[in-house]
Order: structure tokens, then C-alpha cells, then sequence
């Protein structure tokens, strides 16, 4: 055991002397400033969003609801009463009518605790609200309608709601939320109906999406193979979350989502998070003359890291961690990316969901007949 420890703490030195001097790799002139976004799950569909200046809530306040995965009584008041972190939100966004989405009580409660608040949502949710902190806005079905609120680019597009538990709801008002924060852009796509069709109006593969909220809760219409790909061609997201899961069915839920989406974050616990520091230049970014595989960050970690990497064109990227025994633990991404500077978060899990052991690991990245690997070490 003392040996392990000597050599893990060997390699811990050794790695953050490598991260040291890739820190130091920047062009005469250039200047580096970072922000950490997070992304926090709180209950069913909803999450908070944060870069430390600005709160963003989505689908975050309602009642207990039976069934869901809900946030415990104390929690969820903090919510509906506006306390901190709740406090000083930019903006509420609802996607649709339904009572695992919004609760109108308890978002009014929130709003009159909220002064400088702004509420987007569905002409049938706004229907319970009225004053100024209300925007009105209502997109036609496929088409989109971008707007800057309290300081934040919102982009809002009126998609299909899917049909579930032998119900219709072809006639919801969905709206989904393509936000601008921190430097990311992050897209809620409420209860969507994951077709090319919903999709392919709105140009989401070129806009560079760096995470994507999808509902994958026990219904067949988010287990098939061709909503999968119709996420991946029209949207090519950076990274996956996964979240409004039934609460008696996690484990079947988590097997079909890490079937389908290898590497996908998947949300089961209230305040389970994801952060990612991003790192911006002041020259004008230009698209990466090579392709090449960065040194994590933090690293050591404990519990998430960060894993950046460029590619020069357009291509089909694999990225997978292995253990030191070269046994496949995790398959990060497997999909098609724009070319550009890219990351992605890992929490510490294999494909199982399962927190892996302290230990050494290693990342590969593969890009047609490129490869490259490093090392990075999970602290618990």
C-alpha cells in the first residue's frame, strides 16, 4: 500500500509539472481570464445554471410530485422563496404546462421574492402571471425567436412536445432554451420529440452546442436508436446531460441512456453538478492547425476534471479512459464534432455509473488514424 501511495503521489507531481508548463503555452500578447459554469440539478426536468455572475432556473419550481425525482421540503422552500443560492436569479424558464415543470403558486411566491427576476415561457404558462418581470413571446412551432434579458442572449425555439403514457400532447406549447453563459452555450430542450423533423429548422450543429439537457425518463420514444441519431447529426452536442427520470426505474433508465449515449452525464441525485472552467484569449480564436489532446484539469481531482482537445476539420471523435491494466472503463464521446477547440467534463464514473477507485487512469483520444493519450489521477 505504501508503494501504491509513493508512486501515485510520483505521478501526481509529475503531471501537475506538465500541467504547469501547458499553462505557460500561450502567444506573446495573449491574455487568459476563466469562468466556471455550472450546471446543478435540482428535481425532475429542472436545473440551475450559474458562471458566478449570472443565475439562470429552468423547470425548477414546483410542488413534491410523486413519481419524480423531487428536491427534499427544505430545499425546495429555499427555491420557491427565493433564498440563497435562489436568490438573485436573472431568469426563470418554464418549457411547457405541465405540473412536473412548474408549480404557478410557487413561481409566484418566487417572483415576488425576486424583484429583478424576468419570467420566458409558453403563452399557456405566462397565462398565470402578469406584470413586468413577464416576457411575452411566442414563436410559431419551428421556428425560433432570439432576445437579450437582464443581460443574457436567450435563444427560444418552439419545438414538438413527444406523446407518452398513451397521451397526446401534440398540442403543447414546448419551448426549449438555447442560453449564452459564461462563455457556453447550453441548450434545455424541455420534453422534446427527438426527430430530425422537430429539429432541423433551427441550425443547432453550427451554433456550437456545449451541453445538451435531455428528458430520458421510461418511455420508448427516448430509447430509440433514431432519436439518438437524430440528436447527434442536428445538434452534435459537446456533451450530454441526462435528466427527468423516473424515480422507481434509475438503474434500467441509467443502463439504456449509457447504452445510447456513451459518456452522457446522467442526473439522479438532487445538487448533483457538473462545472467546466473555460479559459478564453483575447486574439481572435482561430480554428486549431492540428489535431491534439490537452492535460486535464484539475488534476488530481476529486470528483470532476476537465478534458480539452482541437480538431482542425470536421470529424468523428473517440474518446475513451482506460485503466492501468488498458481495460476500458469509460467511453467519454463517440460522435461527429465541428472542427474547433473542445472539451468535456468526466465525474469520476465508468460506463456503469459507478465512482471508479483512486488510482492512475488514462485518456485516449481518437480522430481517424490520430491518437493521443495521457495520464491523469482520481483522488477520493
Amino acid at each position: 500500500m505504501k508503494i501504491f501511495r509513493m508512486t501515485v503521489l510520483l505521478c501526481c507531481a509529475i503531471l501537475l509539472a506538465a500541467t504547469r508548463v501547458n499553462s505557460k503555452n500561450m502567444m506573446d500578447g495573449e491574455t487568459q481570464s476563466q469562468n466556471d459554469v455550472t450546471i446543478t440539478y435540482l428535481q425532475n426536468d429542472g436545473v440551475l445554471i450559474s458562471d458566478g455572475t449570472d443565475k439562470i432556473l429552468i423547470d425548477a419550481i414546483f410542488n413534491h410530485l410523486s413519481g419524480w425525482i423531487n428536491l427534499n421540503a427544505t430545499e425546495a422552500a429555499k427555491i420557491t422563496n427565493a433564498q440563497a443560492p435562489y436568490d438573485d436569479i436573472d431568469l426563470v424558464l418554464i418549457t411547457h404546462n405541465h405540473g412536473d415543470h412548474y408549480s404557478p403558486g410557487a413561481v409566484n411566491t418566487h417572483l415576488s421574492n425576486n424583484a429583478n427576476t424576468k419570467l420566458i415561457s409558453p403563452p399557456p404558462v405566462a397565462a398565470n402571471f402578469s406584470g413586468p418581470q413577464i416576457v411575452n413571446i411566442n414563436p410559431a412551432r419551428g421556428q425560433s425567436q432570439a432576445l437579450t434579458v437582464n443581460g443574457i442572449e436567450v435563444e427560444v425555439l418552439h419545438l414538438r412536445h413527444f406523446d407518452a403514457f398513451g397521451n397526446d400532447f401534440s398540442g403543447v406549447q414546448n419551448f426549449g432554451y438555447l442560453v449564452k453563459i459564461g462563455g457556453k452555450n447550453i441548450l434545455h430542450l424541455g420534453d422534446v420529440d427527438m426527430t430530425v423533423q422537430n429539429f432541423q429548422n433551427f441550425g443547432l450543429a453550427e451554433k456550437g452546442i456545449d451541453f445538451v439537457l435531455i428528458p430520458t425518463f421510461n418511455t420508448p420514444a427516448h430509447f430509440m436508436t433514431s432519436h439518438r441519431d437524430a440528436l447527434n447529426s442536428q445538434i452534435q452536442p459537446a456533451n450530454i446531460i441526462a435528466l427527468h427520470l423516473l424515480s422507481g426505474s434509475i438503474t434500467s433508465i441509467r443502463q439504456q441512456v449509457n447504452s445510447l449515449y456513451p459518456g452522457a452525464t446522467i442526473f439522479t441525485t438532487p445538487l448533483q453538478s457538473v462545472t467546466i472552467t473555460v479559459t478564453s484569449v483575447s486574439n481572435e480564436e482561430q480554428t486549431p492547425e492540428r489535431f491534439s489532446l490537452g492535460q486535464n484539469y484539475p488534476n488530481p481531482f476529486n470528483p470532476t476534471t476537465t478534458i480539452e482537445y482541437q480538431l482542425p476539420r470536421d470529424s468523428q471523435v473517440v474518446l475513451q479512459i482506460y485503466n492501468l491494466l488498458g481495460q476500458r472503463i469509460r467511453t467519454l464521446l463517440n460522435q461527429s464534432q465541428s472542427a474547433g477547440m473542445h472539451s468535456i467534463v468526466w465525474e469520476g464514473r465508468n460506463d456503469l455509473g459507478q465512482t471508479v477507485s483512486s488510482g492512475i487512469y488514462i485518456y485516449k483520444i481518437q480522430v481517424g488514424s490520430f491518437t493521443e493519450t495521457h495520464k491523469m489521477v482520481f483522488l477520493q
